[in-house]
C-alpha cells in the first residue's frame, strides 16, 4: 500500500510538472483572445459592482471562477491569464485521478494525462468554460468509482452533472437521466426483495437519502433560479451554428453568420424561426442536410482529435532518419511481450467490473452529442468526449499483461518512461522561452494606460467585451457589423470619440474620404494619436475633448 502511495504521489508531480511546462511564459507568448467566456466573466463583474443577478443559463458557476481569481489579481488581464493557465493544467490532474480510479497503472495514467494535456483541445482551446466544466463531470465520475453501491454511484455522477449544469446548462439533462436511473434501480431492487407475506422482512435496501437530499437541492435550486433547460438559448446557439454551415454552403452570402445569423435562418428555411422544431418542420430537408454534415463532422473531428492527442505528439519527437525501423521494433516488442489471453481475459473482466462507469459516462455526455448533432461538432463541444477516449485508452493499457519475465525488463520499463516523457517535455519547454507576439494583450494595455476621461465610445474590428478591461464607462461598436458607407456620418451618429486602427479597417475604408483625411492627419480632425507598443501597424487614435488628466479607467 505505501509503495502504490508513493507511486501516485510521483506520477501526480509527474503531471504537475507537465502542466507547469506547458503554461509556462504564458503571457509573452499567449495573445488574449474574444470567446463567450468574456461574457461570463462580464456576467459576474456586473453581479458584483451593478448587483445584477446571473442568469442561470449563462454559467454563474463560471462568473464565480472568475471573480475568485480576480480577487486575488484585481486586473482582468491577468485574471484571463491566469484562468487560462489554470483550467489547461487542471483537466489533466482530473484526468490522472480518474484512470487512478479506474485501476490504470501509474505509467500509463501519467501519459495519457499528459498527451490530453499537449492536445490542441486543451491549451489552445479558447473556450475555457468547456473544460471547466469537465473538472466537475471529471469529478464526479470520480466519486461514483469509488462507491460500492451502484444507487451512490449515479448519484455521485449525478452531483457532478449538477454542478456543471451551472457552468453549460444542458448537463441538466444528465442530471435527470441520472437521477431517474438511480430511483430506478432503488425501485427494482426495493421490489426484488419484497418478501411474501408469510416471510419476514430481511436485506430490503435502505433508503437513498443522498439522492433524495440532491434531488431536493436540485429543486430548491430551480424555485430560486429558474430552470438550466428554459430560456431562448438552444435557438440562438442553433441559429448561429446553422448559419456557419450555411455559410460553406452558400459563399456569395459575405456576411458574418455569427454576427447575422437571421440572414442565414431566413435564406435557409423562409423565414425567422423560434424553436428548433419549427426550423424543421419549416424545411425538413434542409435541416437534415444541417444535420447529416454535422454528423459527418463529427466523426472526422473525433478521428483527428484522438490521432492528434494519442499519436501525433509521439511521432512528431522521433523525426529523424531510419524512424520507421525504431517505431517497428517497438511494435514487435509490444506485440512479442504480450501475454495475449491472460490480456483478453482480463480486458473483458474490466468491462463487466467498469460497467457501471460506462453508463455514467454515456449519460452524461449525452448533451454533448447531441449539441454536436443539432448544432455544430465544434472544439469546444468534442472536447467532452474526450473523457471516453482517454478512459477506453487507459482500460486497454490496464488489461495488457506482459509475458513472464526477469524484474529487471519492468524496471526498466519505468526508466525508460522517464526518458521519453523528458524527451516529451523538452521541446515544449524551450518553446516556452519564446516570446511571440501578443497584439490583443498590447493593445489593452495601452488602453489601459491612456489618459482619457469618461465615457468612451470606441470604434473598430478588434471585437472585445472591452468593459471587463477597461470599465464599464467603455462602450464598443464593431465597424465591420455595421460596414458604414459614408464614415464621418457613421462616427457622428454613434458618438465615437475612440477609433483603434488596424490595416483592415485601413483597406476598407481607404476610399472614405473623411477616412483618408483622418489617418493623413488625426490632429487636423481633433483627434490625437497613440502608439500601441510591439504593434508598429496599429494605433489608437482619441478626440481631443475626451483627453484629459484623469486617472486610467478602471472596471473596479
Amino acid at each position: 500500500m505505501k509503495r502504490t502511495k508513493v507511486g501516485d504521489v510521483i506520477g501526480l508531480l509527474l503531471v504537475v510538472l507537465s502542466g507547469v511546462v506547458l503554461t509556462y511564459g504564458i503571457t509573452h507568448r499567449l495573445d488574449l483572445v474574444a470567446s463567450d467566456d468574456d461574457v461570463y466573466f462580464d456576467n459576474g463583474l456586473r453581479a458584483i459592482y451593478q448587483h445584477e443577478a446571473l442568469p442561470v443559463q449563462m454559467a454563474p458557476l463560471f462568473s464565480a471562477w472568475y471573480l475568485l481569481i480576480d480577487a486575488f489579481y484585481k486586473n482582468s488581464i491577468d485574471t484571463q491569464y491566469a484562468s487560462w493557465a489554470l483550467l489547461s493544467v487542471l483537466p489533466g490532474l482530473l484526468f490522472y485521478f480518474l484512470l487512478r480510479s479506474l485501476r490504470v497503472g501509474v505509467v500509463p495514467s501519467v501519459a495519457l494525462s499528459v498527451l490530453f494535456l499537449y492536445s490542441p483541445l486543451n491549451f489552445p482551446q479558447d473556450q475555457k468554460v468547456s473544460p471547466f466544466t469537465m473538472l466537475w463531470l471529471m469529478g464526479g465520475l470520480i466519486a461514483s468509482n469509488y462507491q460500492k453501491n451502484p444507487i451512490y454511484k449515479l448519484s455521485a455522477a449525478a452531483a457532478g452533472a449538477l454542478l456543471a449544469t451551472y457552468a453549460r446548462p444542458e448537463f441538466f439533462l444528465s442530471f435527470l437521466i441520472l437521477c431517474t436511473l438511480a430511483l430506478g434501480w432503488y425501485v427494482w431492487q426495493r421490489r426484488r426483495t419484497q418478501p411474501k407475506s408469510d416471510q419476514p422482512v430481511t436485506g430490503r435496501p435502505a433508503l437513498p437519502y443522498p439522492l433524495f437530499g440532491l434531488m431536493g437541492i436540485a429543486l430548491l435550486l430551480v424555485i430560486a433560479f429558474g430552470s438550466p433547460l428554459s430560456g431562448k438559448r438552444s435557438i440562438i446557439a442553433f441559429s448561429q451554428h446553422f448559419a456557419m454551415n450555411y455559410a460553406v454552403w452558400h459563399p456569395e452570402i459575405n456576411l458574418s453568420p455569427w454576427m447575422h445569423p437571421q440572414v442565414f435562418i431566413r435564406a435557409g428555411f423562409g423565414r425567422d424561426v423560434s424553436s428548433i422544431s419549427e426550423a424543421f418542420f419549416l424545411n425538413p430537408a434542409m435541416f437534415m442536410r444541417h444535420i447529416w454534415a454535422n454528423v459527418v463532422t463529427l466523426f472526422v473531428h473525433t478521428e483527428h482529435f484522438v490521432r492528434e492527442m494519442l499519436l501525433t505528439p509521439w511521432l512528431s519527437r522521433l523525426a529523424f532518419p531510419g524512424r520507421r525501423y525504431l517505431l517497428l521494433a517497438m511494435l514487435v516488442a509490444v506485440l512479442g511481450l504480450a501475454n495475449w489471453p491472460q490480456t483478453g481475459r482480463k480486458l473483458i473482466e474490466g468491462f463487466r467490473r467498469d460497467g457501471w462507469y460506462w453508463l455514467c459516462v454515456f449519460v452524461i455526455l449525452l448533451p454533448t452529442f447531441i449539441s454536436c448533432i443539432l448544432l455544430l461538432p465544434r472544439d469546444h463541444y468534442v472536447v467532452f468526449q474526450m473523457i471516453i477516449y482517454v478512459s477506453l485508452a487507459g482500460v486497454l493499457l490496464r488489461a495488457y499483461t506482459l509475458r513472464p519475465m526477469p524484474q529487471l525488463v519492468p524496471t526498466l520499463g519505468y526508466g525508460a518512461a522517464v526518458v521519453l516523457l523528458g524527451l516529451f517535455l523538452w521541446p515544449q519547454w524551450q518553446l516556452s522561452q519564446q516570446t511571440k507576439p501578443t497584439p490583443t494583450a498590447d493593445v489593452l494595455r495601452t488602453l489601459e494606460k491612456l489618459p482619457v476621461g469618461r465615457p468612451v465610445t470606441m470604434t473598430g474590428n478588434l471585437s472585445l467585451m472591452y468593459r471587463i478591461y477597461l470599465g464599464p464607462d467603455w462602450k464598443f461598436v464593431h465597424m465591420d457589423r455595421y460596414r458604414p458607407t459614408d464614415v464621418q456620418a457613421f462616427l457622428a451618429q454613434n458618438a465615437i470619440n475612440c477609433i483603434h486602427i488596424q490595416p483592415d479597417v485601413v483597406s476598407r475604408y481607404a476610399n472614405d474620404p473623411f477616412f483618408a483625411s483622418l489617418i493623413a492627419n488625426p490632429a487636423a480632425a481633433g483627434y490625437t494619436k497613440y502608439t500601441i507598443n510591439n504593434v508598429p501597424d496599429q494605433y489608437v487614435l482619441v478626440q481631443e475633448p475626451t483627453v484629459s488628466i484623469a486617472h486610467p479607467p478602471s472596471v473596479r
